[in-house]
């Protein structure tokens, strides 16, 4: 996570506003000629190819974001997607009692479907098969990635009656079989008290959908809230001390502060290259991205450097910008797809955890990273990132970048801004390759101080 520094943007607007409203002309030659000529600087602006390799995100951060994914793309380019839930339940009430030989009746869950990612309009209301299964392994403040659940960690039978076919709607509702119900109805006192043995006894639920069927390429993603969930169990009791014998209902919700966990399963392994041709991908969630090794841009320079006299310990830059070109698709609709924003992550192990984390820069100036369909290439303002790379002492993890999509939070109180790797939102952007006539580049304008 990157905050932006609203203060110095606060000021550099005020400053903008002064200079705007004044009206006194100035000769900016005042002066020049008392300036030795070894204190005046001259800037300059060199280009160099930036040295691209395509790889997978690993290990991507999943566990407690704002969505549940739940479904499967077939993409020509980047092979089968499919992504799938984790999530614990819990019930509404505490200290909630099932009286006397309780026999549940019905189950059914409910959900709400917040968004949808299709890539083709005749995908939107395609049927898709959903299917629930119990979890064998407790989501833990341990089970933080995409590819933290592991097929035995699923139990192989479903839970829920076959036929919940979702076509694209709103909602979906999904029968559950009487024998997980009955499992819930049979729950102890002590743990229906206690969310912390609950969820001992109950370790969680699996959502999947299926793919289209064969090889038919597209298929839909949808996007589901944790608190759009909810389960409802009906069920017979008997309290005979006070003579009833009825039939009750209980809620069971999916706590939206989590631990809930997106699983992603990606084929576009198989196009990694250490030197992409005449295409680059970005695939977002945690496929095939483009990758930048800092460490060869760094002694690409240098060499440039020593070819040129020029000690890099003095060099100041001015504006260092990756420029990451693509061109127009023959269908303008699949522009819509691509990424708003793109901006280099790094991959760095924090107390053990991997995490992706959009470098500072990102905040330093308006838009950075954006989009231009005009010119077709993304820009992204890395200055600040390259004079640290320039100084060394940094770590080879700092120097191991991802290009990944990004998106921004702010507060509603203070302004802040909030940058963050999007890691929920499947996209795909085709850019230009290595090998490509518009390739990707470092434009890089500087000043040498004397």
């Amino acid at each position: 996570m990157i905050k932006k520094n609203i203060l110095s943007s606060a000021a550099a607007l005020l400053v903008a506003t002064l200079l705007s409203n004044s009206c006194i002309e100035t000769d900016k030659t005042t002066g020049s000629s008392l300036l030795p000529g070894d204190n005046i600087l001259n800037v300059t602006s060199t280009t160099f190819d930036l040295p691209v390799q395509a790889k997978v995100t690993d290990s991507l951060q999943t566990s407690y974001i704002g969505y549940l994914s739940v479904g499967a793309y077939n993409d020509p380019d980047m092979g089968l997607v499919t992504t799938s839930a984790a999530f614990r339940i819990a019930p509404s009430l505490s200290k909630h009692n099932f009286g006397e030989n309780p026999v549940a009746k019905a189950l059914k869950m409910y959900i709400s479907i917040d968004n949808k990612t299709f890539f083709d309009e005749n995908d939107e209301f395609i049927p898709q098969n959903f299917k629930l299964y119990e979890l064998l392994k407790d989501i833990d403040s341990t089970v933080i990635y995409n590819n933290s659940v592991k097929q035995n960690d699923i139990s192989p039978a479903r839970i829920d009656n076959a036929g919940n076919i979702f076509f694209g709607g709103d909602s979906l509702v999904i029968e559950v079989s009487q024998t997980f119900a009955q499992k819930l109805v049979e729950a102890s006192q002590e743990e229906m008290d206690s969310t912390e043995l609950f969820y001992k006894k109950f370790k969680g639920l699996y959502l999947t959908a299926d793919p289209k069927p064969g090889n038919q390429a597209g298929g839909r993603i949808n996007l589901i809230a944790p608190s759009n969930i909810y389960f409802l169990l009906t069920y017979r009791h008997k309290v005979a001390s006070e003579g009833i014998d009825k039939d009750s209902t209980i809620a069971y919700f999916v706590n939206e502060n989590g631990p809930n966990l997106n699983l992603y399963n990606h084929s576009s392994a198989t196009i990694e290259h250490p030197n992409p041709g005449n295409k680059l991908f970005v695939e977002g969630l945690a496929g095939v991205k483009p990758y930048i090794d800092f460490a060869q841009v760094k002694s690409n320079l240098e060499s440039w450097a020593a070819d040129n006299d020029i000690d890099l310990s003095k060099l100041i830059i001015a504006k260092a910008e990756v420029r990451l070109p693509f061109e127009y698709p023959s269908d303008y609709k699949e522009l819509n797809y691509f990424p708003s924003q793109l901006f280099i992550s790094t991959r760095r192990a924090n107390s053990g955890r991997i995490t992706y984390e959009p470098v500072e820069d990102v905040s330093f100036t308006t838009n950075n990273g954006y989009i231009n369909r005009s010119l077709r290439y993304y820009s992204l303002d890395i200055s600040s990132y390259l004079q640290k790379v320039l100084k060394g002492n940094q770590e080879s993890s700092y120097l191991q970048t991802y290009v990944t999509p990004i998106y921004q939070t702010s507060d509603y109180y203070s302004g802040a801004v909030y940058y963050y790797l999007q890691n929920y939102l499947y996209s795909k952007a085709t850019l230009n390759g290595n090998t490509a006539q518009r390739n990707p580049k470092l434009v890089l304008t500087y000043a040498v101080l004397p």
